[in-house]
């Protein structure tokens, strides 16, 4: 591939849909790949980790997967991931704590929820704990920085720099002000953000303290944050195409570079 990209995989929160009502914007829960010239990241595991091309980790071998933080939706994807089987590829999970990813991923897999457990992986398998400081992956750097976001239980954001390239991934996070000015700084000037939008302004006076955003305020972020393009993500379940295409295109109206996560969108840098 010649020039990096991103691929949105999945971009719904909460649980997967299917059915005509969700065909456009795509059902499967978040997941979002990062190829550049010489490295693979993959941003939370979710049901939309299934839509990975299979060349991706043929090609690579060795893929590095971030995972923001360990609720089922995003993580839903593991069980059945195919390059988990591959015996020929590497995966090295990342998280703000490796210990408890691992174990969540443990519980997960066994009965009565699932009939294997992690043993079954053939892949090689590592869990990375982050701290505070930048990780660097490969000789030609792809520099991975995190923060942590409002979320029950806790949830990190990704910002990802190589070259003259700045992507930042922030799902699950509920922006308060000091939310939003954290964020901003954090994502200012990047050329893609990814930000959680799951609710409406009125559904989130419901929804206080569920760790989620709204449109709104996620589309003032990505304005004030003076990014190349910002996606609206995490989409609500019951969210159809026919209101996300309503909301897209309200918000393209005021700025266009605010736009809605599809799955299956893949968008150059």
């Amino acid at each position: 591939m010649e020039k990096s990209q991103v691929t949105i995989l999945g971009a719904r929160g909460g649980v997967p849909v299917s059915g005509m009502r969700y065909s456009r914007y795509g059902g499967a829960t978040a997941c979002v790949l990062l190829e550049t010239e010489s490295e693979v990241l993959i941003f939370d595991a979710g049901t939309g980790i299934l839509n990975l091309p299979e060349e991706i980790w043929k090609q690579h071998r060795r893929v590095h997967l971030f995972v923001s933080h360990f609720h089922m939706d995003h993580l839903l994807g593991i069980p059945m991931c195919p390059m988990l089987f591959d015996e020929k590829a590497e995966v090295i999970f990342y998280a703000q704590n490796a210990e408890r990813m691992k174990a969540a991923i443990d519980q997960m897999m066994q009965s009565p929820l699932w009939p294997v457990g992690t043993e079954a992986f053939a892949a090689k398998i590592s869990y990375v704990s982050l701290g505070d400081e930048d990780y660097r992956i490969g000789d030609n750097p792809v520099i991975v920085s995190n923060m942590p976001v409002s979320h029950p239980g806790g949830c990190l954001a990704y910002r990802a720099e190589w070259e003259n390239h700045r992507i930042v991934y922030a799902t699950d996070c509920e922006l308060d002000e000091e939310g939003c000015r954290r964020l901003e700084a954090f994502a200012y000037g990047a050329q893609l953000l990814i930000v959680d939008a799951q609710y409406t302004k009125e559904e989130y006076q419901r929804c206080r303290g569920y760790g989620h955003s709204d449109m709104e305020t996620a589309a003032s972020l990505i304005v004030k944050s003076e990014v190349g393009q910002g996606l609206l993500f995490h989409h609500a379940p019951t969210r159809t195409d026919e209101q996300l295409g309503q909301m897209e295109q309200f918000y393209r109206k005021k700025e266009k570079r605010v736009g809605v996560a599809k799955e299956g969108d893949k968008i150059k840098l």
